[in-house]
């Protein structure tokens, strides 16, 4: 489905994506191919899940409803790639526990994994995320494709000829 070459989600790198569903979907569905297991995290309701419903996909799928049920997933995680879609939990947390989430998610990364927190909006529990993640995407849609802005690079990736490694160009290794 994505040919050429993708963005980049590095193992022991811990990144924050702000961006529509179709986007998380594409890097989900790029990652798969570079990694043996991905745990795939959501909340309450996902946005990007119901997108796979017709494709035959292999990955371990967890809920968290409350911030404690994700410290407790964070705990028991084994997979290369882990996928956190935060959909809110952030009137029920103090900042400590926030900051606790962030770390357990970044030991995650610095043991070999990588993790990806994703969202479709912006919140307090995000905002701590994207200022302390060692990487930072965000997009959003424009003409059918997506505007994506990756540490300090921003591109513009069309709909009907859409490859995330349009972000690098073709020699990006």
């Amino acid at each position: 489905m994505h040919k050429g070459i993708s963005i980049d989600i590095a193992s022991g790198e811990l990144t924050a994506v702000l961006a529509p569903p179709d986007f998380a979907r594409d890097v989900i569905l790029d990652c798969l191919s570079h990694y043996n297991s991905m745990l795939y995290v959501s909340g309450n309701s996902s946005l990007v899940l119901p997108k796979f419903n017709r494709l035959k996909l292999n990955f371990d799928v967890r809920r968290a409803f409350t911030a404690y049920q994700l410290m407790q997933i964070l705990e028991e995680a084994h997979q290369s790639l882990l996928f956190i879609e935060h959909d809110g939990f952030d009137d029920e947390v103090s900042d400590g526990f926030i900051e606790a989430l962030f770390l357990g998610m970044r030991e995650i990364a610095r043991d070999g994994a990588a993790v990806i927190v994703y969202s479709y909006n912006m919140d307090r529990f995000m905002d701590f995320i994207v200022r302390n993640a060692d990487r930072f995407i965000a997009a959003r849609k424009v003409n059918g494709g997506f505007v994506i802005w990756d540490s300090g690079v921003e591109m513009f990736v069309h709909g009907n000829n859409r490859t995330l490694g349009d972000l690098y160009g073709q020699d990006h290794a």
